[in-house]
This record gives structure tokens, sequence and C-alpha cells, in this order.
């Protein structure tokens, strides 16, 4: 039977090499059933554990291999089929361990066997454990007997080098572990303790991390490290320390073994730096760093990391071997070598030399970081900088610059004084430093989806080098800050890669997480260095743009970096009493409230959070609870919401706690920033910071008086930037509460803002509107304003002239007024205030129009515009009707007809509201004696025509009136008083015995203004005449008898006045004094009559219309009393003023009466009317020239005697010179009828 198995075994061995796999596979199934039977102790039975173990070692990644998949059989299927089958013939069949022991560790070492050193070191440590608890006699293992064993050094090099990455091939560390620890006592008695002692601890962190589901490469090879330097430490024997350092850095071992393995030839390099360091032998560390640099792959980072670590292992020990060498591939390795005999061709491309260099670089990093302490201080220039200065600029490579900027971080990391063990080392060069990596952080793109962890290490090696004393200046560490929040805040999350991205979804990911774990910790270094209000607060300045920014990431990365930097600083806090002297409570809670209701949930929860932690540093003692600080963790649950009502009852909550818990020295900051929350690009925020804003106003308003002006000018400013109409509303509801505080403030600052107001500003003044009790102080302040502020100013302009220029403060309350007047809300307190509003009103226009400035809006125009605002406001339709068809609103605005327009205002007054008029004569009343002329004018005027509207069932008011006007008789502005004469001749519209009441005074007043001598226009005789003719047509005439030839005397010489309505009034007057000329007044009467009646006579046929009706009218009021029938009649017949009259006619015919009638006054009125031949108007002249000649005709000839003829025929000569033609044709006509003389 034994032969028998022999050849079966010897028949197989054709099948070994088959390629198929379903061949393979059904090998396999055999091979197992052939172990059961103890057929592989037979001669070939190894073979066929060869190929089981070839097939564990199979590599599913291999395209060659994949094309060999079939459907029925894959490479991972009969690799896991092969595993099961080595491990099953190992642990089931007792007899086949025989077989197994030791001939296992053959494969081991071989490069082609690596896949399958899992399975295979687990099935070693499963037989070597079970024989070295047995103490079996085969357990120790003879070497230089089983020379196809590999040495214990090859042994020892190949497990720990495959331990260095232990999830690869398929899990493969906790069976090499365990390997190693079943063959320990053959591998070296010496190590046998450490490694029956480490060896479980490394397995259980192993087993502990792959059921956590995190694992860290780096702490794992820092675990296997120290491992390997214990071991060698407790070998002691630096021969055999050599030997296992040529097993596992010999060039030819390591090309075969690792050429296609980089991350298992890194952690090499990296066991031999540990071995170099602690080999004194020059030729073997020289011959191993050689190997080293012969055998990386520079395109590899694993292996580049390897080697640079490796490097900076043996720089411990060996700090100029490592230094020599490193410049010793600098010169021959990083320059493109040429051969041939003109060197056309290149030994290396420009990306060789590239990667070179970046080996190089991070070579002289680890071994800076490695160095001694002691040596590295002096040598930090001289050999490392030195060296790599010449590669700092100009980097084209990506690799290049992060080996570069990991070089710079490990610089840094060694000189930290805690790495140094001393305090007392300054780098000098650490700005140099500082300055690449911010260029190399500028150069990176931005705003765009990360694909490289250049700017992780660039700012993780600024963190490094912050750490070093001394503390940056105040430009550097802004620099450094800026720089990186801006390089990587704004990065874009990758959805789904392009074609130009290198990364996957899930790797960009880590990339940006990365980066922004390190801009956090950076901070948390720069907080860290000075723990201090200010400092925090010079961080935050920068995270603030990107905590208000309108992208949801760029918010939700500001918000959770300040947290962390909270997190560090209530921190140290608890240990450092002055760092809970926040300063800046008041700028961090303002930026935060607007998070709160951020439209992202992670940042909304991260914001309260935040704001937990200001209040509990500033506010609260370190571990004692604060029951209002500590409910703030409550709102967290209602932030979950998205609802506005929860988000709003969050915020309203949230001002409450500020109310209670800032201090008032950081209640103005802490608005300040609200005010920025107003404009906040999200409207949840917005509104957040306007609720916190109000309640503040509402419950802390008392502590703000001196900041007012600020805050109005801060709502003013937002108010241009709000889109949310619920933000707007909120704002400009707590413009009105400041107001509702502070009214004086607020209006006087109002009233500031230069005209015209723009649209924020007028719904400023609109939602003051709101409040009826808060509306009613406004226009008593403003009105104030109007009454106690120059109206204007006077300036110096020369030769005794001034010039008058507006005043601000005026011109803007009387605006105010009108914008106020625009809302609805208004027009309840308008009617309620309307005197008083509609008398300041009035005044303002009256002065305003004086103003010579014509800076846009023109006083005046405002004051009026404001009037008809306030007009509209309280219904006055038909006034505003009325002043506009009468076209009044035009003479409101010139100086000269403003007055003629108040006459129109105080008859629409009167029509209109009645009951108004009594109020608003007690509110003008006080202007009287106002020290403007304009006031008083504007007074008297309204006075002046609002007396003859009162009618006689007002007698008091208009009492009240008439002394006011009397008042203001002997102003020193002679408009003052001609209105002053106008208003009291309009005492004659209330009629009957009223008047006869106030006779003796009202003819008293007009007397006195007759006889004004600071007249120049004659306006105010006038006007006084005016007066009198309608006083004198009220009154009987026992009021006039005493004074009635004093009147006619002082009318005489109005009859020649210059201006045409004076002498109509004049003779106006005089026919109305006819109503007395009967009676006891009837001789004194007609004397007057007699003496004017020349007068009259030639003005009946004047230049002036106005003059001519005059004439006629008193003419026929005077005929009766002629006493002269004739005359009269001719008066009645021929004078009516409505038909025109043909003087030369009429003359001569009543000069036929008046030689009949008269004829002892003919000389009389021939004298007389020679006296108009020097009358200043020709047509006078003309007429009495006629009148002389018509009464000489006319006169018979007996009682010519009675003239004196030489006189009048002298002056009619001289007439005959007058330069006007029709004053000598008269002459002519007149001396033309005097042939008979």
């Amino acid at each position: 039977m034994a032969v028998k198995k022999s050849l079966v075994v010897s028949g197989l061995k054709i099948v070994l090499n088959e390629q198929s796999l379903r061949v393979r596979r059904i090998l396999c199934q055999v091979i197992i059933a052939m172990a059961h039977h103890d057929y592989l102790s037979l001669e070939g039975g190894q073979l066929m554990v060869e190929f089981v173990v070839r097939q564990c070692s199979l590599n599913t990644e291999d395209k060659t291999l994949q094309k060999l998949n079939t459907t029925e059989v894959t490479i991972k299927g009969l690799r896991d089929m092969s595993d099961n089958v080595l491990l099953l013939v190992t642990t089931t069949i007792e007899h086949m361990k025989e077989v197994l022991w030791p001939y296992l560790l053959e494969f081991v070492v071989p490069v082609q066997y690596t896949g399958a050193v899992g399975i295979v070191s687990r099935c070693i440590a499963d037989i070597g454990k079970g024989k070295r608890e047995e103490e079996a006699d085969d357990y120790d293992l003879n070497f230089d007997e089983l020379a196809n064993i590999p040495r214990q050094p090859e042994l020892i090099a190949r497990l720990i080098v495959l331990a260095g990455h232990p999830h690869n091939g398929q899990g493969r560390g906790e069976h090499i572990l365990h390997c190693m620890t079943a063959l320990v006592p053959n591998l070296h008695e010496d190590l046998v303790d450490l490694w029956d002692a480490v060896i479980p601890k490394l397995l259980s962190y192993l087993n502990e991390q792959s059921e956590k589901g995190t694992w860290d490469q780096k702490h794992w090879e820092d675990l296997m490290l120290k491992f390997v330097s214990r071991s060698l430490d407790d070998v002691k024997n630096e021969e055999w320390l050599i030997e296992v350092g040529s097993a596992m850095g010999e060039k030819e071992l390591v090309l075969e073994r690792y050429m296609n393995y980089p991350e298992e030839k890194g952690f090499l390099f990296k066991c031999l730096g540990v071995i170099m360091r602690k080999v004194s032998q020059r030729q073997f560390i020289q011959k191993m760093l050689d190997s080293m640099f012969s055998t990386i792959k520079h395109s590899n980072q694993a292996e580049r990391e390897g080697c640079a670590i490796g490097v900076g292992f043996c720089a411990a020990s060996h700090l100029d071997l490592a230094v020599s060498k490193l410049e010793q591939v600098i010169k021959e390795e990083m320059v493109r070598k040429s051969k041939g005999f003109f060197g056309f061709s290149k030994d290396k491309s420009e990306a060789d030399v590239e990667r070179i260099k970046a080996t190089v670089l991070l070579c002289y990093g680890y071994v800076t970081f490695h160095s001694p302490p002691n040596l590295i201080t002096s040598r930090i220039e001289v050999n490392i900088l030195r060296s790599i200065n010449p590669h700092f600029n100009k980097i084209r490579d990506t690799v290049v610059k992060q080996n570069l900027i990991r070089t710079i971080d490990l610089i840094g990391r060694a000189l930290h004084p805690d790495h140094l063990k001393k305090d007392d080392f300054i780098f000098s060069k650490r700005g140099d430093l500082l300055n690449h990596l911010l260029d190399y952080i500028h150069g990176e793109p931005v705003a765009v989806t990360i694909t490289t962890e250049t700017r992780a290490l660039a700012i993780n090696a600024l963190t490094t080098l912050v750490k070093l004393d001394p503390q940056l200046s105040e430009a550097e560490q802004f620099d450094v800050i800026k720089a990186a929040t801006d390089s990587v805040f704004p990065l874009l999350v990758m959805t789904s890669p392009s074609k130009k991205d290198s990364v996957t979804v899930e790797e960009s990911t880590l990339l940006r997480e990365g980066a922004l774990s390190s801009v956090t910790s950076l901070l948390i270094v720069v907080l860290s260095k000075q723990f201090s209000s200010g400092n925090l607060y010079s961080i935050f300045k920068h995270l603030s743009p990107w905590i208000q920014s309108s992208d949801d990431q760029e918010r939700n990365r500001g918000v959770l970096c300040f947290l962390e930097l909270m997190k560090a600083y209530q921190l140290h806090s608890d240990t450092d009493e002055t760092s809970r002297e926040l300063e800046i409570q008041g700028e961090l809670l303002g930026r935060m409230v607007p998070r709160c209701t951020d439209p992202s949930l992670d940042t909304r929860l991260a914001a309260i959070d935040c704001v937990q932690m200001i209040l509990r540093v500033s506010t609260c003692d370190p571990g004692v609870p604060d029951q209002m600080v500590d409910a703030v963790t409550l709102l967290r649950d209602r932030a979950e919401s998205d609802e506005a009502n929860i988000l709003y009852s969050l915020v309203n909550d949230l001002s409450k706690v500020f109310c209670k818990k800032v201090a008032d020295r950081n209640l103005w900051s802490l608005m300040t920033f609200l005010l920025e929350g107003l404009v906040d690009s999200q409207a949840h925020s917005s509104s957040a910071a306007c609720v916190v804003l109000n309640n503040i106003v509402k419950l802390r308003g008392g502590s703000l008086g001196e900041q007012i002006p600020d805050l109005v000018d801060g709502l003013h400013e937002k108010l241009d930037g709000i889109y949310t109409p619920q933000t707007r509303t909120g704002t400009l509801r707590c413009m009105r509460t400041i107001c509702s505080q502070y009214l004086v403030p607020t209006i006087s600052h109002l009233l500031d803002k230069p005209l015209p107001w723009d649209k924020n500003l007028v719904a400023m003044w609109h939602i003051l509107a709101g409040e009826a009790h808060l509306l009613k102080s406004v226009f008593l302040n403003l009105l104030e304003v109007l009454s106690l502020s120059l109206p204007y100013q006077e300036k110096a302009k020369g030769q005794g002239k001034v010039t008058i220029i507006e005043t601000t403060l005026p011109k803007a309350a009387s605006n105010a007024v009108g914008v106020l007047c625009e809302t609805e809300e208004a027009q309840e307190v308008a009617k309620e205030m309307f005197a008083q509003i509609f008398s300041s009103l009035i005044l303002r226009i009256g002065v305003s129009v004086v103003i010579e400035s014509t800076k846009k809006p023109l006083c005046v125009s405002v004051a009026t515009d404001s009037l008809k605002q306030f007009l509209k406001a309280t219904g006055s339709e038909v006034i505003l009707d009325r002043l506009e068809s009468n076209g009044v609103w035009p003479l409101m605005e010139k100086e000269d007809t403003c007055p003629h327009s108040m006459l129109h205002l105080a008859r629409l007054l009167s029509s209109s509201y009645p009951d108004e008029v009594g109020k608003t004569v007690e509110c003008l009343s006080p202007s009287l004696t106002s020290v403007y002329d304009a006031h008083r004018t504007t007074v008297v005027s309204f006075y002046s025509e609002l007396v003859c509207t009162v009618g006689k069932d007002h007698l008091p008011l208009a009492e009240q009136i008439m002394n006011n006007l009397l008042g203001r008789q002997v102003d020193s502005n002679y408009v003052v008083r001609m209105y002053c004469i106008r208003g009291l001749g309009n005492m004659a519209d209330i009629g009957g015995s009223q008047v006869s009441h106030f006779s003796t005074t009202i003819l008293s007043a007009m007397l006195a203004g007759m006889d004004d001598r600071e007249d120049p226009e004659d306006l105010i005789t006038m006007e006084a005449m005016s007066g009198l003719s309608r006083i004198f047509s009220q009154i009987d005439e026992g009021h006039v008898r005493p004074i009635l030839i004093n009147i006619a005397l002082r009318i005489r010489p109005c009859f020649e006045k210059p201006t045409p309505a004076v002498r109509a009034a004049a003779f106006t007057l005089f026919g109305t004094l006819s109503r007395f000329g009967s009676g006891p007044s009837e001789g004194p009467f007609f004397e007057q009559i007699q003496t004017n009646f020349v007068s009259l006579l030639l003005h009946l046929n004047e230049s002036d219309p106005v003059v001519v009706v005059a004439c006629k009218e008193a003419l026929q009021k005077l005929g009766p009393l002629m006493k002269s029938e004739n005359i009269n009649t001719m008066f009645q017949r021929h004078l009516d003023p409505a038909e025109s009259l043909f003087y030369p006619d009429f003359l001569n015919d009543l000069c036929k009466h008046i030689v009949t009638d008269f004829t002892d006054k003919v000389n009389f009125y021939i004298m007389n009317a020679v006296t108009f031949f020097k009358s200043m108007w020709s047509p006078v002249k003309a007429n009495a020239a006629l009148l002389v000649g018509y009464i000489l005709g006319n006169l018979p000839l007996e009682k010519s005697g009675m003239i004196s003829k030489e006189h009048v025929c002298e002056a009619l000569t001289l007439l005959l010179k007058d330069p006007s033609p029709d004053v000598r044709a008269s002459t002519a006509e007149a001396m033309s009828l005097l042939y008979d003389y």
C-alpha cells in the first residue's frame, strides 16, 4: 500500500503547475484528503504543501491572474479555500504537524509567498505554541542542520517588517505576533521575556482597535518601533544587531523582497533606522544608508517617509554620518547627469530630480527632529537650513512642496523647548519659515474642492512654529490666521468627482476635515500663547466674516472653530481669574446671536454652546452653578426645531438672560454687534438679532444714555441693508422704543440729519407715529424746537449789509412735522393738536421766505410742503383745494407776497375750523413780541384778516385780536404797522353797535396811522384811510363829529400822493365823510368840500382809472351837500362809475353852474386850480388849465373884476411851455376862451 501511495503522490506532481483554477481547486481538495490518509508525509508530500501555500499567496489584484477567473472558480475563492485547507490540515490532522514543523518556516521569507505569510504564521503559531507549551523534543530547532529554513535574524527581520502593517495580507499582523511568541525561544533566548510580556499587549491593542473600527497606523508603528528598540536593547550584542540589520537592509534583499511592497519597505527603513541608532560601527551605518537610498522608490510617499524617519533615527546617534549622506545625495543624485560624448541623453528627468529632492528635504526634517538636542541648536542653521534654503522658492512639484512643509514642521518640533529641554533658545529664522509657509498657503487655489493635503500640512507647520518663543507679533499673528482661515473655510464640498479630480469624494472629505481641524488647532495654539480677552478677540475678528457668511458651510465652520476656541479658553479660565474678565463679552455674544437661529442645525447648536460658554466664563465662578446660565442648555431642545415661532421664543428667552447677565460696560458693544446682525444674510438670523436688540432696549434702555446717537445712527445705517420685512419692522419698532425712553436726545439727533432725508430715515420718523401718546410728545418737542431755535442767522455782507442764511435745526423740525403727518396714525393727533401745529407751520413759512439760501430743499419749500401734509392729515381737503385754485402756494414762497397768503389762510381757517380760531390766536399771540420781523409780520397779517371773519358772535375774540393789533401799532417794522391798521379797519366787518363800541380806539389808531412818518410807500396811510372808510360806514355822526374836520384836513395831502391807491383811498374816505356832512357838522364840512372841490374835479380825469372811479363816487356822495341842485344833478347824472365821461363837455357845463351858484367862490376855485399847474401829472395840469378857462369863459364880464387876471394869464402863458403836448393843447384851448380879457 505504501508503494501505491508514493505512486499517487508522484503522479500528482504533474498537475502542481496547472493554470486552470478549477483544476487547482480540485487538487486542493485532493490534497486535504491525502493529508488525512498520511500521504503528505511521503516523499513529494511537501510539494503538495507548497502548492497549497502557493495558492494562499495568490494576489487577487493581479490583472494577469484575473483573466483566469471563471463563474465557477475565482482567484479569491481559490485563495480563501487554500487558506482553509492549510489551516484544517494544521489544526485537525495531528500527524501533519510533523510534516509542517518546521517546514512552514521556509515560506516566511521568500517574496513569492508574501501573500500567504498571514495564514502560514497562523499555522506556525498553532503548531509552535503547542510544542512550546508541551516542551516537545522537536520544538528546539537547529538552524545549522535545517539548511532550508531562514536564519533567525532573517525570520526576525521578516516578521517584524510584515507586522508593521498588520491589516495587510488579510490581517496578517495578529498571526505574525502569535507566531513570534511561539517562535521566540528559537529566535533568541534574550528576547523571550520581553516578547512574552510585550506581544500580548500589542495583540490586545490590535484587537481592541479592530473592534472599535478605528485605526491609527502611525501609533501602531510607534509601538512596533519601540518594541524593536527594546528587543535590540535586551540582546546587547552589536554583532547580532548588525546581522538583523543586514538581514533587513541589505540592498539585494530589500530589492528582492519589498520592491512591490512600498508600505512594508517604508516600515523596514524605519526599523533599520532604529537598528542604526543602536549600532556604533560606521561601516555598517554607511552601508545601510547607501542601501536605503539605492533601494527607495522616490515616487512613493510611504517609502520616502520611511527612509526619512530611518535617517532621522540614525542621526540620533550618528548626526554627522546622516548629514554627510544627505549632502552626498544632493551632490550626486539631485542633478540631471548626461552620458555619452556630447551629453545628448539624460540620466534623470526633471521629475526624477524633484522626487529625490522631496526625499532629501524630508530626511533633513527628521534628522533635525531626532538629532541630539544639544547638537541641533548649533547645527540647525549651519548644516540644515543652509542645505534646504535653496529649495524654498519656485517649487512647482506638489510632492516637493508637501515634504518641504513637513520638514519645516519637524524643524519647529525639534526646536520646541519641551524637545530641547531648555527655554532660552530663540530660533532666529522662524520668521523666514513662516513667510515661506504663508506663500505656500496663498499659492493654493481658493474656493475649490480640496484634492491635496498641502493646506493641512502647511497649517500644521504654522502651528508648530507658533508654539515657539517668543510670541508672534501682532502683524505676524494677523497674517498667519488670515492665511489659514481664508484658505480653508471657503473650501467647497465635493459631491461627485470630476475627471480632473485625483481623489474620491470620501478622500476629499477627509482632506477637508483634516484642513479644518488643522486651522482649529492653529487658532487654539495662538490663543494658548496668551490667554487673554484681547488675544481671543484678535482671533475672533478673523472668524467673524465666516460666521456671518452667506454660505451655510462657511458659517458652520466659523462657529464650530470658535466653539473649540471657547472650550480651550474656558478650560484655562477655570484656573486663571484674570482671563475670566472677558471684556469682549458683548462682541462675542452679539456675533453669536444670529447663529442661534441659523438655518443649519449644527450651527445653531454650536452657537448656543458658544453663548453658554461665553456667559459661563464671564459671569460665573468656576464650578459654581448658575441657574440662568445653566438653563441655556435647555434652549438646545428648541434649537432643533425649524419652526419660526419656536426659534423666536428661543432668542426671546436668550435676550432675557443677556439683560440679566451682561454688565453695563459690555452692553453697548453687544448692541453694536447686534446692529450688524440686522443685516445678516439669513432671514431668521437677522430677526434673532432684532428680537434681542428690542428686548435689550426695552429692559436695559436706561443704561444707554450716551450711546443713543450712535444707536440711532446704527439703526439708520442698517435699515438700508435689511430686506426681511419682519426684521425691518422690528428694527423700526426698536427706534420707537428708544424714542419713548429718550425722546429729546433721539429727536435732536434725528433732526441733525441733513435734508433731504432718505427713505430709511423717513421710515424711522413714520414709526414714531405708531403710538399716539408718543407721537403727541414728538410733535410737542418739534414745535418747541421751532419755537426756541434760531430761525436763521445773519452774516455780515459788507457795506453794512447782511445775508440771511438758514439754520438747519428748524428746517429739519418743520420737515419732520410734515413727514409724521404722512402716516395714517398721525391723523387723530394732528386734529387734536391742530392749532399748535398750524400756527407753528405758518410762523415757519413766514420766517422762511426771508432766508436767502439756495440750498435745496429750500426752507420755505420744506415748510409749505409740511403744511400741505398737515392739512391732508387733518382732512382739510377744502382748504387745500382753495389754496390751490387761488394760487396761494406760490404766494407763500415769496417774501413780498407771503403776508398776503396769510389772509387766505385766515379766511379758510375761520370758515373750515371755527372752533380752532381761538386756539390758534392763543398759539400765535406770543410771537407778536418776537424779535424777528417775519414772525410779527406773519401773525399780524394773519390777524388782520382773521378779525373780519370772527363775527359779532365772538366779540371777546375780536376784541382780543384788536388789542393784539393795537399793541403792534408802534412796531419798528412798517409792514407790521400796515397790517395792524388793515386789521383794525377790518373791524368794520363785525357790524352794528359792536363797531361803535370800539370806534374811539380804532379811530385813534387810524389817525395815528395816517401820521406815520416812516411810511415810505404810503402803505400805512392808504390802509388807514381805507379802514376809516369802512369804519365810518358803520358808526353814527356823534362818534365822528369831534374829529371830522381833523380827518378831512389829514386826508387832503393824500389827494396828491404819487401812489394811485393812496389817492383813491383818500378820495373814497372823503366821500365817506359825506355821511356826516349834515346836521351839526354841516357848515364845517361844507367848507372842507369847497376846499377839496377843485382837487376832486381835476382827478376826475387822471390816468389811473381807480382814482377816477373813487372821485366819481366821492362827488356823487358829496353832491347833495354842495347846496346846488344843478351841480348835484350833474354829479348824479354824469358821474356813474360804470360809464365813461366826456370830461371837457362835463367840465364846461359844470363851470356854468359854478359861476352861477358859487360866484363868490370863483376866484378861490381859480387860484386853487392855478396851483395844480405845477402838478406832477400832465393830465391834472391839463385839467387845471381847462377848469380855469371854462370858469373865466363862463364868468359874466361884470364879475370879472374879482379875478386876478394878470396872475392867471401869466400862469397860463408859462403853462404853454410845458413839455406835454396835451397840457399845451388844453392851455391853448383855455386861453382861447379868454378873448374878453
